[in-house]
């Protein structure tokens, strides 16, 4: 059913009511006359019972057309919102498809990164004389540690995959060299 179709039923609806009730006003005008005319009770009767048989019939006829009304608005209802939860599978799976390709770059990245930091010849160790040592200096140089940058989340069920990449590779990754994180050990 179209909307076209809904519309059409509504105007066949309309015109039923009105000939319903042109069909009432007869009815009484016939029952008017009758009782005028003093006509016997069953004839009375039978036409009260031909007036309530047709309503019946109209009614019922109306509730189905506002059920099968009904029916439609439901269906049309129910094919929007599965278009609409079709709609926002297909952006999450986008995003989720974006953010899993992006955490495959940078994952390799991080991996050349290391093979190439791995492949670099650390320098030789330098020789110390044990008897001519330097005595240890009174002050202690302070070093910072960087400061890690992690994006807020903002509590987006489509960003999470995107946060939780970011934030593990913010934490897990690491920007200092090998020679630098020793330093950190002295």
């Amino acid at each position: 059913m179209t909307q076209q179709d809904v519309n059409s039923l509504d105007v066949q609806e309309g015109k039923l009511k009105g000939l319903f009730e042109t069909y009432v006003t007869a009815s009484r005008e016939i029952l008017e006359m009758l009782k005028a005319s003093k006509a016997p009770q069953q004839e009375l009767d039978d036409e009260q019972t031909n007036t309530l048989q047709t309503q019946e019939e109209v009614l019922g006829a109306r509730a189905i057309i506002k059920q099968k009304k009904q029916e439609w608005l439901d269906d049309e209802r129910d094919r929007r919102l599965l278009a609409l939860v079709q709609t926002s599978n297909q952006a999450a799976n986008q995003a989720s498809n974006q953010a899993s390709n992006q955490a495959t770059s940078q994952a390799q990245m991080a991996q050349l990164i290391a093979q190439i930091v791995a492949a670099i010849p650390a320098p030789p160790a330098p020789v110390i004389n044990v008897t001519e040592a330097p005595a240890p200096t009174s002050a202690v140089q302070s070093i910072r540690l960087p400061q890690r940058q992690i994006k807020h989340f903002r509590g987006d069920v489509l960003e999470w995959t995107q946060f939780w990449e970011s934030f593990n590779a913010a934490v897990h990754s690491s920007s200092l060299s090998n020679v630098q994180k020793f330093d950190y050990l002295k």
